[in-house]
Formats: C-alpha cells, structure tokens, sequence
C-alpha cells in the first residue's frame, strides 16, 4: 500500500515539473515574441527615406529618368572627360551624370523632401536641349523603389567617389551663396513655397511683390494674399511658413505650416538658368520693401 502512494506521488511530481517546464517554455516563447515584436516596431518607425544619404538620392533620381536597374550603370565603363563611358560629379547636392562621347548631360538636385532632375530634352526634332526637360520625384517613392538596390547603388557612389565631403542629408554643410541680396532671397524663397510659375513677369501685370517684417518679427514675402510667405534666415538655412489650404478653412483663420530649404538649393532649383534669372531679376528690380 505504502509502495503504491510513493509511486503515485512520484508521478504527480513528474506531471507538475513537466507543466512547470512547459508555462515557462511558454512564458520564455512570449516574452520573445513581444522583444521581437518591439524589434521590428522600432524599425519600421524610421522614415524609410531617413535610410538613405544624398548621394544615394542623387544617384536615384538618374536611375528613375532613365528607368534603369542600378547594376547597368555600376557596371558602366567609368570616363574621366577624355575616355568614353560615364562620368558623375558632384557638387554640394547637385550631381551630374554626363555621357561621353555624346556629351549628353544631367543634373541630379538634392533637396529635403524631393530630388529634381534636369535634362536634355529633344522637343522640336533639332538636337538636345540644355538641361531644358525637367522632372521632381519625392524621396519617398525613390526610397520605396531602390531600396532593396542600395548595395548597387553604395557601388556606385563609391566608383565615383561621390563620399567625398558627403553632407548625410544635413544642409547646415552647404556652402552659403553668399552673392545673392536679400530681394533675390525672398523672391526665391517665395518660388519654392508657390511654384516658379507664379512668379508673373507679363505685360499685363501691375502687381510689384513686397518685402516686409511682419510683427512676430518674420521677414514677409509676396502680393498681399493668402499666398503670402514668412521666413527667417540663418546662415545657409531657411526655415518659412505657409498657410495651410489643405481644407475650406478661411485663409485668416488657416494655420501656418513649416518648412525648411537651403539658399544652396533655392539658387540651383530657380537663379541657375538664364530665363529664370531674368525672371527674378525683373521682380526684385521692381520690388516694393517696407
């Protein structure tokens, strides 16, 4: 009798070690669950454009115009100028993409949010233009359709040593144009925040832009409208706010919104060419400052 209960109660240990093994095999399979889990939520919440440097961007944005896989060109003979093949260059974000012998060239431009590209445009049957075609893509779209070509593209940018003085997204890098006056600056600053296109230089057109200081101590750029722009300048960096018109909201009662960009890239998107210049130069030449 005695025989039979120790085997009894050696068989209860036994079920009760193999459920205790078994909750904390459990316990262990969950708490590596929820570490995993925190894991790839901490991962996914990082912008997937943060992922990336300008000059990935830069040499992203050549891959879109030209729809090509980034293994082509990191497998393009390289030219220095003198040789055929492909030569990349940069300068602060800017990058160009020239094609020898053909001398075909394009003009990758970095900027916060977006990546513009400037090209040859064949549009009359005569022969390529000078950089006159142009097209914007968002980083995030670029971001979403190369990542999983970043390897390629770090070849690349290292076959051209476009490393060299690498800015990692930061403009506070950018060397200052320091030859642009302040109308120019505020009427670049208005361009980014409007569209070039709004900038009316027509005969028909008697609206002079203005230049003022609001009373938060802003400089105020534009016609007097809803279109209006405040900005603040330090160094390279420019910081201006917009109304948002994202809703039926009255413009007085609308929010201003935030945005950030640097003269580096308002005088290489809008004060390089030359019948952009005249534009500029003909609003700030008849510019009214309070």
């Amino acid at each position: 009798m005695k025989k039979s209960i120790v085997i009894a109660s050696t068989a209860l240990v036994a079920i009760s070690l193999a459920a205790c093994s078994n909750q904390s095999s459990s316990s262990k399979n969950t708490s590596d669950n929820v570490k995993t889990a925190k894991k790839v939520a901490a991962s996914s919440s990082k912008p997937q454009t943060d992922k990336f440097n300008n000059n990935e961007y830069g040499v992203m944005g050549y891959l879109m115009l030209s729809q090509t896989d980034a293994s082509k060109l990191a497998n393009a003979e390289k030219s220095t100028g003198d040789s055929d093949g492909m030569k990349i260059s940069k300068n602060a974000n800017t990058y160009t993409f020239e094609v020898f012998p053909m001398g075909h060239s394009t003009d990758v431009i970095v900027n916060n949010d977006n990546v513009t590209v400037k090209y040859d445009e064949n549009t009359d049957g005569s022969g390529m233009g000078n950089k006159n075609g142009s097209k914007t893509y968002s980083k995030q779209e670029l971001a979403k359709k190369y990542a999983n070509q970043k390897d390629t593209i770090d070849e690349i940018v290292t076959k051209y040593d476009l490393n060299k003085n690498i800015d990692s997204n930061s403009s506070s890098q950018q060397p200052a144009p320091t030859d642009l006056d302040e109308k120019t600056e505020a009427v670049l600053i208005y361009a980014k925040a409007n569209g070039f296109d709004t900038l009316d230089v027509s005969d028909n057109n008697d609206a002079n832009m203005e230049l003022s200081t609001a009373d938060n101590g802003r400089k105020t750029v534009g016609y007097g409208s809803d279109g209006d722009v405040q900005y603040q300048i330090n160094g390279n960096n420019v910081t201006y706010w917009t109304l948002d018109h994202s809703n039926d909201t009255p413009a007085y009662k609308q929010k201003m919104i935030e945005h950030t960009t640097t003269l580096s890239e308002l005088k290489q998107e809008f004060y390089t060419a030359g019948n952009q210049r005249q534009t500029v130069d003909i609003i700030t030449d008849n510019m009214d400052v309070d």
